[in-house]
Formats: structure tokens, C-alpha cells, sequence
């Protein structure tokens, strides 16, 4: 598939067809990550992928308490908090399937990174390390989407029970749990944004 139409194809998918993914895919979606650049040329990406079921179920329903929210009156408790409507409705598209797309994902991938405490962070240059990890994401997730393999990139509000569970050293973060496969309805055409209202030349 050429570049261009790689990333027209990308899309966020939270539900899978019972298929396996094939091991060699996963190897080169994780090798593309590695090629992305990187803070410092540091690179101190780890990948954790969950595949024991019974060890996947107690990392994502107690160890990350993956939100298990159905009941629509429910929902519309939590969405209170929020002001804008358009997030609203992606939270209401997504906690259903929270938990459920976690645990029934044939692949849930872990992408992990070391950057000191954000509270210790004054500037952010210091935040380098979180960008830099969020381009080996993209990688990832754009070489799935070669490989007609698609994912949800969910990052944890608290990941130190994970972390725990999993035995991640401390000064390592979780970034993104991501589960993936083929999704189980072929994702639609994506809507197409209005650059000429983003862009601005020598100022705003």
C-alpha cells in the first residue's frame, strides 16, 4: 500500500474479528516503531504484549480497572464533567467497550518509556521523552494499518497497579495499551479535515 493512502486508511477500532494475528505482522509493526526518532537518541521504548488470557484479564479488569461502563444513565454521570459536546460523544461511543476491547482484542500491546515524574518536569523540553514515544506509537499503529490490523491507543489515567502487576521497573511509564487485530467490520472512509482553516503562513 503506498505511504498516502496507509495513513488515509488509519483508523481507531475498538472491536475484532476472531482472528489470529499473524506473529511476523506484530514484529514488524513493533520494528517500525523502533525507526522512529527519538529524544536524545535514547530509545528506552519497551514493548509488554499480553497474550496468557488469565494474565491479561487480572492486568486490565484489577490491576488497570479498565472502565466496564454500559448502562447509558451511567454515562451520562461521568460525561457531566465534560463541557464539550464533541467529547462527549467520542466517551460515549467508547466506554462500552472499554474493558471489552481489551480483553477481547487478539493482540493487547503495552508500549512503555522512562521519563522522570511530571511534577518534576519545569519546561517542555523535559516532556521529550513522552513526544518521542508517541511517534514509535504512530509508527506502530500506521504499519498495523499496512497490514489491514487496527487498534485503539488507550492511555491509562493510573497505570501504577499495572505496573505493579506486570512488574515494570520504577521510572518506567506506560504510554499506551493498545489492543488490536482485524477489525471485525471494515472501518469507513474517514472525514476529510479543512487544512486551509488550520494552516497560517509567517504568523496566525
Amino acid at each position: 500500500m503506498k505511504f498516502h493512502d496507509v495513513v488515509r486508511s488509519r483508523r481507531t477500532v475498538r472491536e475484532f474479528a476472531e482472528r489470529a494475528v499473524p506473529a511476523e505482522a506484530v514484529r514488524r509493526a513493533l520494528a517500525a516503531g523502533l525507526r522512529a526518532p527519538c529524544n536524545a537518541h535514547l530509545k528506552s521504548w519497551q514493548f509488554v504484549l499480553l497474550r496468557d488470557r488469565e494474565q491479561r484479564t487480572h492486568a486490565v479488569v484489577h490491576a488497570l480497572k479498565a472502565r466496564d461502563m454500559r448502562d447509558p444513565a451511567e454515562i451520562e454521570r461521568f460525561l457531566a464533567r465534560f463541557d464539550s459536546e464533541e467529547l462527549k460523544e467520542v466517551y460515549r461511543r467508547s466506554l462500552p467497550r472499554q474493558q471489552a476491547m481489551m480483553l477481547e482484542a487478539p493482540e493487547l500491546l503495552l508500549v512503555c518509556y522512562r521519563m522522570k515524574p511530571l511534577a518534576e518536569c519545569r519546561s517542555l523540553f523535559e516532556l521529550n521523552p513522552l513526544a518521542s514515544v508517541w511517534m514509535c506509537i504512530e509508527n506502530v499503529m500506521l504499519t498495523l494499518a499496512d497490514e489491514g490490523l487496527f487498534g485503539c491507543t488507550y492511555t491509562p489515567y493510573d497505570a501504577e497497579g499495572l505496573k505493579a502487576h506486570l512488574g515494570i521497573p520504577a521510572g518506567t511509564e506506560i504510554a499506551a495499551v493498545i489492543p488490536f487485530g482485524y477489525p471485525k467490520v471494515p472501518p469507513g472512509e474517514g472525514e476529510g479535515e479543512d487544512l486551509d482553516a488550520r494552516l497560517h503562513i509567517d504568523r496566525w
